[in-house]
């Protein structure tokens, strides 16, 4: 947690305690050197004309940041497409014959010397090749539609239907809005959300 205190506490600090006044000025600077720092490195965008210019950093979740820019830009309908650096992501796969997704969930320790998976799961940090997919409604709502592939540090590739992914590094998306709404339905023959026109 981090604790930053204001001028009128941090003056009387200085004073009662026996650490130089030099020393605490440092720290304090560090602290809000390190709360601007922080507060800073949130995601970003920019629209030109009827695209979007999208920056994720990292700690964020590309999904929940996707969705908060079309809820804040209003936006109906648009198309992705992005690249980036992860370590922790979540894809699906559709069964049709079961009518649902199974999940892969991809974190933590992958051995790329010995070709082996662990759980679906590795160490490091992943290169993302390619996000795409659309934003849309459904019942008026925001409602989001995204694939993914990412690469190893071995050129091996995963992917699937994009659940969750966490940003490593930063994340750099362009989102292009497009002047319309199509809205979608569940299809209880298929078991998706589809597109409604």
């Amino acid at each position: 947690m981090d604790v930053f205190l204001d001028k009128k506490t941090s003056i009387f600090l200085i004073k009662s305690m026996k650490t130089p006044r030099k020393e605490i000025a440092r720290a304090l600077r560090y602290m809000q050197d390190y709360k601007i720092k922080k507060e800073s490195m949130i995601m970003e965008y920019r629209k030109f004309n009827n695209q979007y210019v999208i920056r994720i950093d990292k700690g964020e979740e590309i999904c929940a940041k996707l969705k908060e820019v079309a809820q804040k830009e209003n936006i109906k309908l648009a198309s992705i497409q992005a690249l980036g650096a992860i370590n922790d992501f979540t894809v699906g796969v559709f069964k049709t014959k079961e009518k649902k997704y199974f999940a892969n969930e991809f974190k933590g320790d992958y051995d790329t010397k010995e070709k082996v998976f662990k759980g679906h799961t590795w160490e490091g940090n992943l290169e993302i090749v390619s996000i795409g997919g659309n934003i849309n409604t459904m019942n008026g709502e925001t409602y989001t539609h995204f694939h993914i592939s990412v690469a190893d540090e071995a050129g091996n590739v995963y992917g699937g239907h994009l659940t969750e992914a966490v940003i490593s590094g930063t994340g750099e998306l362009v989102l292009t809005e497009i002047d319309g709404v199509v809205d979608r339905k569940f299809d209880e023959e298929i078991g998706l959300n589809l597109f409604e026109f």
